[in-house]
């Protein structure tokens, strides 16, 4: 897939001064007509609030506590990227390249990821509540300690051919996971109010009541 590598790609830049200079600035690094990476964008806890970098290359990001609340990234290229502790609150991630993403505890409630590629990111002690994952593929992610209570889950994509994704004590409480399938390890906490740990067989017995028997639970 080619993405977006020069500033006529941007569809609309941040309304921060300070974070749309970095974005100029690495998107000017960036050699149209190649994918290698020879910059990287390091926009650590700046404001891109009012952009839409939809489409755009912006592999290994350093984004950790950047602000991208509402921020359209759909179909954008974060693989590799830091996105620590980041505000991701409502951000459109739909499609979006997040494989080995490092965004452990970052805020991303509500924030929409239909569709993306998000195999073996870290997302340890994220804030997923409510967030939309329809159709998302997780391979070997690691949630462990997520909160997930709320989000939309279904025909979501766990780990296949043996793998699985570790959702060690993340929180599933009233989630929608119907239609998903493959592997996953647990104890997940299915309580809304009160922690419910469960795991293998329990486990498996969940999923399947909530439409999702394909799922498969991993010791």
């Amino acid at each position: 897939m080619t993405y977006g590598r020069s500033r006529g790609d941007v569809i609309r830049w941040p309304d921060d001064s300070a974070a749309r200079q970095v974005l100029e600035t690495y998107l000017a690094a960036l050699p149209a007509d190649s994918q290698d990476v020879l910059s990287v964008l390091d926009a650590e806890g700046l404001d891109f609030t009012g952009a839409d970098l939809s489409g755009l290359d912006l592999t290994q990001a350093e984004l950790s506590e950047a602000m991208l609340g509402g921020v359209r990234l759909v179909g954008t290229n974060l693989s590799g990227a830091w996105l620590v502790s980041a505000d991701l609150r409502r951000a459109d991630l739909s499609h979006a390249d997040l494989r080995k993403a490092l965004a452990r505890g970052c805020d991303a409630r509500g924030a929409v990821f239909v569709g993306a590629d998000l195999q073996r990111a870290e997302f340890e002690g994220a804030d997923l509540r409510g967030a939309d994952l329809r159709k998302a593929r997780f391979g070997r992610a690691l949630l462990s300690d997520a909160d997930l209570r709320g989000a939309d889950l279904r025909e979501c994509s766990f780990g296949l051919d043996g793998e699985s994704t570790g959702l060690a004590r993340a929180r599933f409480g009233q989630c929608a996971v119907a239609g998903a399938a493959g592997g996953v390890s647990g104890p997940i906490d299915v309580g809304t109010d009160e922690p419910h740990l469960i795991d293998g067989e329990d486990l498996t017995h969940w999923f399947a009541a909530h439409g999702a028997p394909d799922v498969q639970v991993h010791s």
